[in-house]
């Protein structure tokens, strides 16, 4: 019988950490989560703290070993340059990215740095702390001007961010109810590529980008630091997506409106978006709601679809409605 997806036993993992990496042993893994990979929490004899990333197979954004390696040299270079993200170790052959043996077949792994201190949900984040971050996205796009590798990384375009999804979705569209709201989901969907066309025209709108940053892979230290992790979804993009993750129209709670205000204008102060960017945020955020229904079902095969009914659907578009329109529901 064939295997999709196999969870790896932590015992066998905590062999393959000690052999492979130069840190003192024993060496205890526990499971931390599974989703796109599965993740490990790595703790040495001495008490410290990694994370041991196990790579699933058959993501439709990664399409060879290139894009892998392009993570962890963006990784590396993000680091090296002081910014406040995980950094990849290098293991004992002085290779940072390895292969193991499961039994769906060849799975990649690598092994980072913990990122200290607590998720960014805890409510004690003040505005002006949000608005650090809000520079620190800007920072790290600036940083990743300067980085060269020879390897190579997918594109965030119009293919990934509308087509996939919309395509993903049609199975499910079974009524005529949710065939009509699937075919407004498509109208929709040409005005959000056209907007990706125009803005992909704009000189410096365009490059490497973390694509995933909501607060779940962004911890604040205890010294105040915010550290981001989680680069898997890295890729060519428009850098003003990187930020649609805390966008929040006008009637948004305040809390989460004072975030969204302090983290665009933390951003603006160190790489100001031009108008036509700033005016294309709405339809940005669209694209990523669109965008995040196309990336679950493509883990479906290992995660299930019971979430995907015709009602998500109407949801989806009730939420695309109000957000490409800067908030003001006009259904």
């Amino acid at each position: 019988m064939r295997v999709t997806h196999s969870l790896l036993h932590t015992d066998d993992l905590a062999r393959l950490v000690a052999r492979e990496y130069a840190i003192a042993a024993p060496v205890k893994v526990s499971l931390l989560n599974r989703g796109f990979n599965d993740t490990y929490l790595v703790t040495d004899a001495e008490g410290e703290r990694r994370v041991l990333r196990v790579y699933n197979r058959d993501k439709y954004w990664i399409r060879s070993e290139s894009d892998l390696r392009f993570e962890l040299d963006l990784l590396e270079h993000l680091a090296a340059s002081g910014l406040g993200v995980i950094r990849p170790y290098q293991r004992t052959v002085g290779d940072r990215l390895g292969r193991l043996t499961a039994p769906e077949g060849e799975r990649y792994f690598a092994l980072f740095t913990y990122a200290p201190g607590k998720p960014s949900y805890d409510g004690t984040t003040t505005a002006g702390q949000w608005r650090e971050y809000g520079a620190g996205i800007a920072r790290m796009h600036l940083e990743m001007d300067a980085f060269q590798t020879g390897y190579d990384r997918y594109h965030l375009d119009e293919g990934i961010l509308v087509e996939r999804p919309l395509a993903g979705l049609a199975p499910y569209a079974k009524s005529d109810r949710a065939a009509a709201d699937l075919a407004e989901l498509g109208e929709i969907g040409k005005r959000l590529t056209g907007e990706i066309h125009r803005l992909r025209a704009i000189h410096g709108a365009y490059g490497i980008i973390h694509a995933d940053l909501h607060r779940g892979n962004i911890h604040l230290s205890d010294d105040g630091r915010f550290v981001t992790f989680d680069f898997d979804h890295c890729g060519f993009g428009l850098r003003a997506y990187d930020l649609v993750t805390f966008h929040r129209g006008p009637d948004s709670p305040e809390e989460d409106r004072e975030r969204w205000t302090a983290v665009l204008a933390g951003y603006q102060q160190i790489r100001p978006l031009s108008q036509a960017e700033t005016e294309a945020l709405p339809a940005l955020a669209a694209c990523r709601a669109m965008w995040d229904i196309g990336d679950w079902l493509g883990a479906a095969d290992r995660t299930g679809d019971a979430w995907v009914t015709e009602a998500r659907i109407a949801k989806l578009l009730a939420d695309i409605r109000k957000t490409a329109s800067g908030g003001a529901d006009q259904s």
